[in-house]
């Protein structure tokens, strides 16, 4: 990648999306801006802190991500921070969905790996 497309997704990790739309990002680009800002967001406090389970899907409108609901409940500002994420992703026309799964669910999907 040029360190000038890389230096707009570096931008990019923080704030408001549609200030990059014009700026020449590739669909590539776009999920290494996705990367960045969701891991700013569940990393925010910079601590120790175990990370929860998460999975992460992509395709050509958007993202989707899966959390467990407890952890969501746990980490209110988190949980704000990305709701608010996927106001920033409605405003370029793509589309960031976040689901909270039970316990249980989660316990499950964790043995499949």
């Amino acid at each position: 990648m040029e360190q000038a497309r890389l230096a707009r997704v570096v931008l990019a990790h923080r704030g408001k999306l549609r200030k990059m739309q014009d700026a020449g990002l590739e669909g590539a680009d776009w999920k290494l801006v996705f990367a960045l800002r969701i891991a700013a967001l569940i990393l925010r406090s910079r601590t120790d802190a175990r990370l929860p389970f998460l999975r992460v899907a992509a395709d050509a409108g958007g993202f989707a991500i899966d959390l467990p609901q407890s952890w969501l409940d746990d980490n209110a500002l988190s949980a704000a921070a990305l709701d608010s994420e996927t106001d920033h992703w409605k405003s370029v026309g793509m589309k960031l969905t976040v689901s909270g799964l039970s316990d249980k669910k989660v316990s499950v999907l964790q043995q499949v790996r």
